[in-house]
């Protein structure tokens, strides 16, 4: 399927390098954070975009002789939280060769990010193995206002500890615009006391052309406006293969989001927006299913039961979508399409 060809990576049109000027500040147009020339006393190596128009991206200042290796991300934030993406995170060095064998030192924590007043983000660190050529590797990561912030920091010289008061120290020659909004404190992941259990296959729901176009425009009226910001309880709930990962809001018992990678692109599963607006639809009350990604939501045809994790990465990688809708920028399209198989 067309729809489907964007993947849960960019397209390769928008991957690329990003232009920073050398030996100069850069500022990230959509949220006016300001990154140095110069990041922990090491110059900007490397600059990528995974997403068009600034909405993913990264900044490395990893020159050969260093002692301490940053990079630097911003990705939108279109749904789950800095708990998830901090969890995901991890799975990346728990799973990545070059720290096989690392252990958890120092375990997530929230912090207060400069120019803010809540412990809004969270940081971990690792101990790497004896045989590497490192001492430690951590995490710290952050909201700000529609964005996540995330600073991957690999030290030959640091101890655990050491990294994790640092990590904080080069967070603050990041100049951070004023940031009114009041966000509330971050919690941990949590494994979740019962997982959700799944009897009889879901099945498709019927048709609703009304219950996508619903769906469709409630997506493309979110992508433009400030999301509420409650404090929410995450916990991991199961996994499928590589780093696809169930979390939990709440504990809730008729939702979850499948977490995709570490960088904000995720399949969100939950009853239908249908079912309040139109509750006399036939066949019942139907859950959608719907991949987030930097630029795009792709709704796809809903369920007449809570889908499996299984189930729904069925419905994904058969690219069922029954509409898809662009959340960024000013012009907003939207596409309803009638979810058949390999259409």
């Amino acid at each position: 399927m067309a729809l489907l060809a964007l993947s849960f990576a960019a397209p390769a049109s928008a991957q690329g390098e990003l232009v920073v000027e050398t030996g100069k500040p850069w500022t990230h147009r959509h949220s006016g954070i300001t990154v140095p020339a110069t990041l922990g006393g090491n110059t900007l190596t490397q600059a990528r975009t995974y997403a068009p128009q600034e909405l993913d991206l990264s900044l490395s200042f990893e020159p050969d002789d260093a002692r301490d290796f940053l990079s630097f991300y911003i990705f939108r934030n279109t749904n789950g939280g800095v708990p998830v993406w901090m969890a995901q995170a991890q799975w990346s060095i728990e799973n990545r060769g070059i720290f096989q064998g690392a252990t958890l030192a120092v375990a997530p924590q929230a912090f207060t990010p400069p120019g803010q007043t809540n412990a809004v983000g969270l940081k971990t660190v690792y101990a790497t193995p004896d045989a590497s050529s490192y001492k430690s590797t951590g995490i710290a990561l952050l909201p700000f206002g529609e964005w996540y912030v995330k600073l991957r920091v690999t030290s030959r010289d640091k101890s655990p500890a050491e990294l994790a008061q640092a990590m904080e120290g080069w967070l603050k020659e990041i100049r951070w615009p004023e940031n009114p909004v009041s966000i509330p404190a971050a919690l941990p992941v949590t494994p979740c006391q019962k997982t959700l259990a799944f009897g009889k296959s879901s099945k498709d729901a019927p048709v609703d052309m009304t219950n996508s176009l619903a769906t469709a425009m409630i997506s493309a009226v979110a992508g433009e406006g400030k999301r509420k910001q409650e404090q929410v309880q995450w916990c991991r709930d199961s996994g499928l293969d590589g780093s696809k990962t169930v979390y939990r809001p709440d504990a809730a018992q008729d939702s979850y989001l499948l977490a995709i990678g570490d960088n904000g692109n995720g399949v969100w599963v939950a009853p239908s927006v249908g079912n309040v607006l139109n509750p006399g639809q036939g066949g019942g009350p139907r859950f959608d299913v719907t991949l987030h990604m930097a630029a795009v939501d792709i709704h796809f045809v809903s369920q007449n039961r809570l889908p499996s994790p299984q189930r729904a990465m069925e419905i994904v990688d058969a690219g069922r979508a029954a509409s898809t809708v662009t959340t960024w920028g000013e012009k907003r399209t939207i596409e309803i399409n009638d979810g058949a198989k390999g259409k």
